[in-house]
């Protein structure tokens, strides 16, 4: 069974906390998250169980959108309140404009370094575990996209601000780095996740305690047809479906595939489109996409997401 909640991780859990107590409610033996959210953090983790967790890769890309809450004139060396603090300065009394200019800074498209304190692995190990250890590495930068940095509230030494970012950003490491930019120091002192996409959203999430509470017909399951509204839809019968099943890509009629083609901005016959094979129950059977030789058109199952 295909099953994706939308989850309000609270603060001081880490996402496995909240993988595990999932696992136990709910029986599930398989689960996963997009996108890994500090103990320090709290709001939205979408959790994929069962087979949802095939269609974990699909979402892996999607971008996020934060609420930052950064303590200007403390340096610490995990970039957060959690860590020690290396360096404190008295913070000036910084106009709005100043602040806002050193913020902009990052706009767009940024290479950003990965913090030590971190899950990312260096000669085998996690970075986080040698940092402990007190060896010293040179950690890696990452391309970043900053799509927004809205100064939200300004309450010295404290700022709140609103950051729209692409996959694998670290927060942390921003709020280090706009610390640097304004010689001040500063560090990640809260992070509340607002949304993950565009379907996971901080206002329909579920704190774990409320699920709790609810009797297991009420679960708010998510469709994983709406999130996959992007993709063409492709209609399967009973004998198409017993075809997916068995691994074989399903050759489309001629009209489809003529319709298909001409979709093509470029009318090329040789591109791939991705595609969710749905039933006439309206229930999610494969993932997978269009694929063309010459002029003919298959479906190529990728994800079997129902049960033989």
């Amino acid at each position: 069974m295909v099953r994706i909640l939308n989850i309000d991780k609270p603060k001081g859990w880490s996402s496995f906390d909240v993988i595990r107590f999932l696992k136990r409610l709910l029986n599930e033996k398989k689960a996963g998250h997009l996108g890994t959210l500090d103990p320090l953090a709290s709001g939205v983790l979408p959790v994929f169980l069962g087979k949802g967790t095939r269609l974990i890769p699909f979402f892996n890309e999607t971008d996020k959108v934060y609420r930052a809450h950064i303590h200007l004139g403390i340096r610490t060396d995990t970039f957060d309140s959690e860590g020690r603090i290396l360096e404190e300065k008295e913070c000036p009394e910084f106009p709005v404009k100043d602040l806002e200019t050193a913020l902009s800074f990052f706009q767009g498209r940024h290479l950003q370094r990965v913090p030590i304190y971190s899950a990312v692995k260096f000669e085998g190990k996690r970075a986080y575990q040698l940092a402990r250890e007190g060896r010293e590495i040179e950690m890696p930068k990452r391309e970043v996209e900053f799509m927004e940095l809205e100064l939200e509230s300004v309450k010295l030494p404290f700022l709140q601000i609103r950051v729209h970012c692409s996959k694998g950003t670290y927060i942390r490491s921003l709020a280090e780095e706009l610390g640097a930019k304004l010689e001040v120091g500063a560090h990640l002192n809260g992070l509340e996740r607002l949304q993950c996409g565009k379907h996971f959203c901080l206002e329909d999430a579920y704190r774990p305690e409320t699920l709790e509470e609810l009797e297991p017909e009420s679960l708010p399951w998510l469709d994983p047809i709406d999130l996959l509204e992007d993709w063409i839809t492709f209609d399967v019968d009973s004998p198409r479906i017993q075809e997916i099943l068995q691994g074989r890509r399903i050759p489309l009629d001629r009209n489809l595939s003529r319709s298909l083609t001409r979709s093509l901005e470029n009318g090329s016959s040789k591109t791939s489109l991705n595609a969710k094979a749905v039933s006439s129950e309206n229930k999610l059977i494969a993932v997978g996409h269009f694929v063309w030789e010459n002029v003919n058109c298959h479906f190529q199952p990728s994800r079997v997401l129902v049960q033989e």
